[in-house]
């Protein structure tokens, strides 16, 4: 009965540390990831700004751009120091910008040419189950500058979708980089950008020209 007991008493402080978890907003929580850094706790400050960066946390992601390439709260990782430098570039930070060319220097061409496809397709997926249009400018943004291998055929298709959706600032972009491309590609690109504005291109619907 007693050890029954004391099983009730664990149960219910786990759960009310899981509720009290829960209850925290983001900026909470990363204000605890802040403390850890500071404490030296390392490793809890990581996971924290891990859990965070999945939800799209900038700073989160700017410090495990970070953490990884010094190999603090984690083991030194320059793929991933790369891969999380591209994602804090992309989301405007200039820190990040500047450091891509030093994370480069510390992998081969092919693993930074390996390591670029990832991105595309990881903003893609944000795009197609989040419906986030920011994913859609910074696809552009990311095919314009700071890919591998610049593709502008591909910067003017997500540009487009990204202004349909609303992001205007995305116009000027678009329309500097179509400069660049010849008419009838251009058709072709507004057709694509038509049916993934629609979503059709992943979900197969009908014809949904506006």
């Amino acid at each position: 009965m007693i050890v029954f007991f004391k099983i009730l008493i664990i149960q219910f402080f786990l759960f009310f540390y899981v509720k009290s978890e829960e209850l925290k907003n983001d900026n909470e929580y990363y204000d605890e990831g802040v403390k850890y850094y500071d404490n030296g706790d390392f490793k809890k400050s990581f996971i924290v700004f891990f859990n965070l960066s999945e939800k799209g946390n900038k700073d989160a992601i700017y410090n495990l751009s970070n953490m990884y390439f010094q190999g603090i709260g984690t083991t030194q990782n320059y793929n991933k120091a790369l891969k999380y430098s591209w994602l804090c570039a992309l989301n405007g930070n200039k820190k990040c910008i500047k450091k891509l060319e030093k994370v480069k220097k510390k992998l081969d061409d092919k693993e930074v040419l390996l390591l670029s496809e990832e991105i595309p397709v990881l903003l893609e997926e944000e795009f197609k189950s989040q419906n986030n249009i920011i994913s859609a400018f910074k696809l552009g943004y990311w095919y314009e500058n700071f890919s591998p291998e610049i593709d502008l055929e591909k910067s003017y298709l997500w540009y487009s979708v990204s202004v349909s959706a609303g992001v205007y600032k995305a116009m000027k972009l678009r329309d500097r980089v179509g400069e660049l491309i010849e008419n009838e590609k251009i058709k072709q690109l507004q057709i694509e950008a038509n049916e993934i504005f629609n979503k059709d291109k992943y979900f197969g619907g009908g014809s949904n020209d506006l």
